[in-house]
């Protein structure tokens, strides 16, 4: 009995280990990209989904052989921050070294040199822009400051998207852009201004004077983030006056 207790005990810790080393990201081993499509096949699957579900996409290249591509596997993909931020994301790697398709692709996207790791919402019609690369000259960025970088410029096109909808009077499209780009960039006044303007708009629009409280809070949100913020101060200008008039003030 006492050897099969122990021998029990011996599967258990072992159990653990196993889970501890295949699923918890851990940058001393090799990255092995859990949860990422892979090659020119994969991406065709990840692009597909991000352009029907108007998600973003991570477009990753990368070598064997190139150590700035093993730093950035094993210092910032690896990581738990990295991994949880990822989890949801479409996303593929890429190695042009493996085959014909995949070298065509890294021409497409326009690599010059590895790693390039590209980050955009392909549904907009938008090209994937710069290559966001951490490793800096004077000071390589941090991961929280990787995962900045990617988190603003998805917020920016989702905001894009947003500011386009609002110039075609689209209100409601352009309330969930902003949304989907406050999401992302929760710092970002321009997102809680836009959804602010959307419900000014639509205020006027529908008659509908409880919209004008809806834009004074996202308006305020925006000031609070940038207290010089001019859309919104000029936004909550002409909301305040126009609830005077109403006498809801």
């Amino acid at each position: 009995m006492r050897y099969a207790s122990a021998l029990g005990k011996n599967i258990t810790i072992g159990l653990v280990l196993w889970v501890a080393v295949w699923l918890i990201p851990n940058k001393s081993l090799a990255y092995y990209f859990p949860g990422w499509s892979h090659g020119a096949s994969g991406h065709y699957i990840a692009l597909r989904e991000a352009i029907d579900e108007e998600k973003p996409l991570i477009v990753y290249f990368h070598t064997d052989t190139c150590k700035w591509s093993k730093s950035l596997n094993s210092d910032y993909l690896a990581t738990s921050k990295a991994y949880q931020f990822l989890n949801g994301i479409s996303r593929v790697e890429i190695n042009p070294e493996k085959g014909a398709n995949e070298k065509s692709l890294s021409k497409k996207y326009g690599v010059k040199g590895f790693p390039s790791f590209f980050a955009y919402v392909p549904a907009f019609g938008s090209d994937a822009g710069i290559n966001i690369y951490p490793f800096r000259k004077d000071k390589n960025w941090s991961v929280d400051e990787f995962i900045d970088a990617i988190s603003k410029k998805l917020g920016n096109q989702y905001n894009r998207k947003g500011h386009s909808c609002l110039t075609k009077k689209k209100y409601h499209e352009a309330i969930r852009y902003f949304e989907m780009g406050i999401d992302y960039s929760p710092e970002d006044p321009y997102g809680y201004y836009g959804i602010g303007n959307a419900y000014h708009n639509l205020a006027h629009k529908e008659k509908e004077t409880a919209l004008l409280k809806e834009a004074e809070g996202y308006y305020s949100k925006a000031l609070a983030i940038d207290p010089n913020h001019e859309g919104s101060k000029e936004g909550l200008e002409k909301l305040q006056k126009a609830l005077e008039k109403l006498g809801k003030r």
